[in-house]
């Protein structure tokens, strides 16, 4: 019975030997409007899971004292043959971020994270996936002039909604798509905000993570979606708590 396990592993190391390992482990990214393909990549520190003391950078942006409440919910797994899964989580957070202009940011963020499947051996058949995440995002020098990021989503991942303040309306999508294949993930890589119909900043929430802002965004635009961001990636820790 050892013996196919021995080919494996021989075969495994003749293909490392002869791959570069630059080929075998290159990591994924999300796949890029063109309009963003030029766009500085602004690597993503500090998303290393939940810690006690979360510290998120980007560029010369600091998100720091986040603030995340208990999380609520829990999973459940029933069925002999076929097994129904079922997964909820429910937790709000608080961050404050210093953006790029000196400006401080608070944000306050609320999640609702749903996930119901059937499994038969190993074959899974999605029969819910919907989730909820709003965040109120203030200028510390102006609590009034602040934005809402309002996403949602019911059996197509990801989530997608808008920025707003007022009459002002930025499109958020998410995306699942990943660069160099037109297979897609089975989890959300990242999230693009259009303005007036054209990209101006991205998002990746795998990995490390990663910003791109457009240097043909609104000046005024620039500070919030720089905050949606920061939710954005601080969102997605709590997904990764659902099982795979």
């Amino acid at each position: 019975m050892r013996r196919p396990i021995l080919v494996t592993l021989f075969l495994l190391h003749i293909l490392a030997i002869a791959v570069p390992a630059t080929a075998m482990l290159k990591e994924a990214a999300m796949r890029l409007p063109a309009e963003l393909a030029t766009v500085e990549r602004v690597p993503v520190k500090g998303r290393q899971g939940w810690k006690l003391v979360e510290r998120v950078q980007f560029g010369d942006c600091d998100v720091y004292e986040v603030r995340r409440s208990f999380t609520k919910g829990g999973d459940l797994r029933v069925g002999r043959v076929v097994f129904y899964e079922g997964s909820k989580r429910r937790q709000t957070f608080g961050f404050t971020l210093a953006g790029p202009d000196g400006a401080v940011w608070h944000g306050g963020a609320a999640t609702n994270v749903r996930r119901h499947a059937l499994d038969h051996d190993g074959f899974e058949i999605a029969l819910r996936d919907r989730s909820g995440f709003m965040a109120r995002l203030e200028p510390d020098a102006a609590p009034d002039d602040g934005w809402t990021l309002d996403l949602t989503e019911t059996f197509d991942r990801p989530l997608k909604g808008t920025l707003k303040r007022g009459e002002r309306t930025i499109t958020v999508t998410g995306t699942n798509k990943l660069a160099a294949t037109p297979l897609p993930l089975d989890e959300t890589t990242g999230y693009v905000f259009e303005s007036g119909g054209k990209p101006v900043a991205a998002v990746e929430v795998i990995n490390n993570g990663a910003v791109w802002i457009s240097s043909t965004i609104d000046a005024s635009d620039r500070a919030p979606v720089t905050a949606a961001i920061a939710a954005l990636l601080l969102f997605e820790e709590l997904r990764k708590t659902l099982p795979e």
